[in-house]
C-alpha cells in the first residue's frame, strides 16, 4: 500500500487546510519508504496522522454498519485522499471523496466508479495499526471511538435480542499500555511459530526475540494472571467470548473454578514452559488469533470501565507478569520495565504481527522514550526485522529525532512549519539520507549548534569580559567539555582574530 495525496480542508477552521503530495515516485511494491513527518511542537505532524487515521475510519465505521444508517459516520471536514493497493487487489487506485456532514463517497477505477459500502472490505487496509507516544493523545480517541461502537453493537445483540455477539470486528488496532503486555506474551508463547497466512515466518519471532535479549535484555518470559470479571454476570459476553475464555481456562496451570462458577471471576494462571506453550498453541493456531482474543476481551473495559458505575472486565496484573532479564540474571515484573522498554515491545512486535502488504502504521514519535542508541537503530530495526512480503507496509512516522531523519531519503521526509500564516509543510532541499544530526538539526529546528543555550551564555561572557585571551582559553578550556564551539573560539583567540575584533569596534 502506498498513500498518493491528501488534500483537506476544514471550513470552520481556516488553520486546517492541507494539500499533501506523498507519491514522489514512490512505487506500489515491496520495497520499505516510511514516511517521516518532522517540525516543531505544534507544526502539524500528529494532526496528519489523525487526520488520515480519522478517514479510514470512518470507511471501517461504514463498512461495519453498512446496514444500520445510525452507526454510520459523517465527514468532519472536506478531503479527497488518494492511494495505491498491490496489484493483486480487486481495486488499484483508490479516491476516497469527503464532503463535510455526508457520508465519504469511494471510486475506483479509471472511470471512477462509486463503490458501495458493502465493497468497503475491499479498499480497506488489511491493518490499520495506530501509536502516540503518550506526548500526543490525539488518535487513540477515533481508535477507541470505533471500538466503543463495535462494542455497544455486539452488547445490544446479545443482551436485547438473544444473539451471539458474533460480529466482524474492526481491522484497527491502537498501542497503548495494556496492549503491550498481550503483545510480550504472545511473541513469547509462539516464538516456534508461523503466523496467520504463513507471516510471520517462523523465523521472524525467533529474531524479535533475539532482538528482544540483545537490546532490552528480556530473556524470557515466566507468568502471567488473566482476571477476566463480568460482575456477577451483569455483564453477558458474545458467544465468541465465552468460547475464547473456556479455551483460557483449559490452557491455565490453576484458575479459581469456584469463584467462576459463583461469581463469574476468572483468575487464570499460567507459568510459561514448553507444556504451556502447547496446549496454548493447540487451542490458537496463531500468535495474531492469540493476540485477538484477548485484545477483544480487553476492549471491554472501553464500554464498561465508564461512566458512573466503571467495572474493570480484563486485566493482566502489573506484578503478576513475570520476565527473566540477562543482565544483570534476574527476574523482574512489567512494573519495573521502563518506557523505553515497553515502547520496544509495543512497536517491533506489532510490526512483525501486521505488518503486511497492505497494512497502515500512524506511529506518533514512536521512539520518544528510547535512548539515542536506540534511536539511531530505529528504521534499521525495523527493517529488519520485517520478511520481504511485509516491507511495502506504509509506515507514517512523526518525530522530532534527527536519528530517524538520516535514515529516510529526502523524497520521503516532509518538514511541517507554523508561522503567522498558519501551518505549512515544505519541501527540503537537501538530501537528509545520512546527512550528520548537527546539519538535520539546524535544516529542520532552526538549531546553530549543539551546545545548550546556558552553556553558550556562559561562554559568550567570557569572550566579552575584559580578561586577556589566555585567561580567557584557561576559563574555556577548564569549565566546559569539548564541542566544536569550544574548539572554534580557543581557535580564534589564539590567533587574535577576536582581539583584532575587539579593537576595531573600539576604534569605530
Amino acid at each position: 500500500m502506498k498513500l498518493l495525496s491528501l488534500t483537506y480542508n476544514q471550513p470552520n477552521n481556516a488553520a486546517q487546510a492541507y494539500e499533501f503530495n506523498f507519491a514522489n515516485g514512490r512505487e506500489i511494491g515491496r520495497k520499505f519508504e516510511p514516511l517521516c513527518f518532522v517540525g516543531l511542537n505544534g507544526s502539524g505532524k500528529s494532526k496528519l496522522i489523525e487526520l488520515i487515521a480519522e478517514i479510514f475510519f470512518t470507511l471501517d465505521a461504514n463498512r461495519e454498519f453498512a446496514n444500520s444508517s445510525n452507526e454510520q459516520k459523517n465527514c468532519k471536514a472536506n478531503f479527497e485522499l488518494c492511494y495505491q493497493l498491490r496489484p493483486n487487489r480487486k481495486y488499484g487506485f483508490i479516491k476516497v471523496v469527503g464532503v463535510l456532514g455526508k457520508k465519504p463517497q469511494v471510486l475506483v477505477g479509471e472511470d471512477e466508479q462509486v463503490l458501495s459500502m458493502s465493497e468497503y472490505m475491499n479498499i480497506l487496509p488489511s491493518n490499520i495499526v495506530g501509536y502516540s507516544s503518550g506526548h500526543n493523545e490525539t488518535i487513540s480517541p477515533a481508535f477507541y471511538g470505533l471500538r466503543r461502537k463495535e462494542l455497544e453493537q455486539i452488547n445490544y445483540n446479545v443482551s436485547k435480542q438473544g444473539q451471539t455477539g458474533v460480529q466482524d470486528t474492526t481491522r484497527t488496532l491502537f498501542l497503548d499500555r495494556d496492549t503491550t503486555k498481550l503483545l510480550l506474551i504472545s511473541a513469547f508463547i509462539f516464538e516456534n511459530k508461523t503466523g496467520r497466512n504463513n507471516f510471520p515466518p517462523k523465523k521472524a519471532l525467533i529474531k524479535l526475540l533475539k532482538k528482544f535479549s540483545e537490546i532490552i535484555n528480556i530473556e524470557q518470559l515466566i507468568s502471567f494472571q488473566l482476571i477476566i470479571d463480568t460482575n456477577k454476570n451483569k455483564i453477558v459476553l458474545s458467544q465468541r467470548m465465552e468460547q475464547a475464555i473456556a479455551k483460557l481456562c483449559d490452557c491455565a496451570l490453576l484458575f479459581n473454578k469456584d469463584l467462576a462458577e459463583k461469581e463469574r471471576r476468572f483468575e487464570l494462571d499460567f507459568v510459561i514452559n514448553e507444556k504451556t506453550k502447547e496446549v496454548i498453541t493447540s487451542q490458537f493456531r496463531h500468535p495474531q488469533e492469540f493476540f485477538e482474543v484477548l485484545y477483544e476481551l480487553s476492549s471491554l473495559n472501553l464500554y464498561f470501565n465508564r461512566g458512573r458505575t466503571p467495572h474493570l472486565v480484563f486485566s493482566i496484573p502489573d506484578e503478576d507478569l513475570k520476565v527473566i532479564l540477562n543482565k544483570p540474571l534476574a527476574e523482574t515484573t512489567y512494573k519495573h520495565l521502563s518506557d523505553g522498554e515497553h515502547q520496544f515491545i509495543q512497536v517491533f512486535t506489532s510490526a512483525v504481527l501486521f505488518a503486511r502488504d497492505d497494512s497502515i502504521f500512524l506511529l506518533d514519535e514512536p521512539e520518544s522514550h528510547f535512548n539515542p542508541a536506540w534511536r539511531a537503530k530505529f528504521i534499521f530495526l525495523l527493517e529488519e526485522l520485517l520478511g520481504e512480503s511485509q516491507k511495502s507496509t506504509e509506515f507514517l512516522i512523526s518525530t522530532h529525532s534527527p536519528y530517524l531523519v538520516s535514515a529516510c531519503k529526502k523524497s520521503n521526509v516532509i518538514k511541517f512549519v507554523r508561522d503567522e500564516n498558519g501551518v505549512e509543510h515544505r519541501p527540503l532541499k537537501d538530501e537528509t539520507y545520512g546527512a550528520s544530526f548537527d546539519v538535520l538539526l539546524k535544516a529542520l529546528f532552526g538549531m546553530k549548534g549543539l551546545v545548550s543555550e546556558v552553556a553558550k551564555n556562559k561562554m559568550r561572557e567570557i569572550i566579552n569580559s575584559n580578561d586577556s585571551s589566555e585567561v580567557k582559553i584557561e576559563k574555556l578550556g577548564d569549565g566546559f567539555g569539548d564541542s566544536y564551539e569550544k574548539r572554534l573560539l580557543v581557535n580564534l583567540l589564539k590567533k587574535g582574530v577576536l582581539d583584532a575584533v575587539d579593537s576595531k569596534a573600539n576604534a569605530d
